[in-house]
């Protein structure tokens, strides 16, 4: 387990869906959940290499349902006290190491991304964020990198279509150029999207309906597009309502028609 990087990764990069970053306590308590975890059924990175956590995740899963019908849970974790409730907190944690894991592989913004994202802050996080909020981000770091942070939480570390994890890009759905400050800085008007797909969006050869299924632009050759993997039939898994009013616009002045 990369104790030390998974400790900086949360307090310096990682926000949950309301923009806040996790209280320092638990902080320290996700981290030595893993490290527990670890103790009891093995090396962290093995098991994301092996397959991205996802038995590990399983493994630690445990209903009120299995243990009212007497089964036991099939992790090997000690747990003093209900052990669904144990169960599900070192199954948080895991989730978490999986997010922080999946960041590495990411697309980072670019130089100008993120001197443009550190000057909207100022202007911008005062009127969103209360005194005590905004005391934690400038203790935490967070800043530059704010909106990929959103939108890959939003989006679970996924990409919309691809459901993988790795090369994710954080791409604004209404256009950098054409949103007001806060509309560049809300998570809600993004995709977790890899690369192939991201370009894609970002040109305006596909876009996405309301009810999630893709649709791809007439100018985009069908015979390119089936090499690229872009398929009529794909849809955007875990798109929500808060996406909607970003869609329509892109729908409207981006997608090429």
């Amino acid at each position: 387990m990369k104790t030390r990087e998974f400790r900086r990764w949360l307090e310096s990069e990682y926000l949950q869906r309301s923009g806040k970053p996790l209280a320092a306590g638990t902080q320290v308590s996700r981290a030595a959940n893993c490290s527990t975890v670890e103790q009891f059924e093995g090396d962290l990175d093995e098991y994301f290499d092996h397959d991205g956590l996802a038995g590990l995740l399983r493994k630690l899963a445990y209903t009120t349902e299995e243990r009212d019908g007497g089964r036991l849970p099939r992790h090997r974790i000690p747990i003093n006290g209900d052990a669904v409730n144990g169960s599900t907190t070192y199954r948080s944690a895991i989730q978490l190491y999986r997010k922080f894991r999946v960041a590495s592989f990411g697309v980072q913004p670019s130089i100008e991304e993120t001197q443009g994202e550190a000057a909207l802050l100022s202007a911008v996080i005062a009127e969103t964020l209360t005194k005590t909020e905004r005391e934690a981000l400038v203790k935490s770091r967070i800043g530059q990198g704010r909106f990929r942070s959103l939108v890959l939480e939003i989006w679970e570390y996924r990409c919309a279509v691809t459901g993988s994890g790795l090369l994710l890009t954080a791409s604004h759905i209404k256009p950098w150029k054409v949103a007001t400050n806060l509309e560049r800085l809300d998570g809600w008007n993004g995709l977790a999207l890899s690369p192939t797909f991201d370009r894609a969006f970002d040109a305006g050869l596909i876009t996405f309906e309301d009810n999630a299924s893709i649709r791809l632009s007439p100018r985009l050759p069908t015979i390119e597009a089936a090499r690229l993997g872009i398929k009529p039939s794909l849809h955007a898994v875990g798109l929500q309502r808060k996406h909607s009013s970003y869609l329509a616009i892109h729908r409207d002045t981006v997608f090429l028609k």
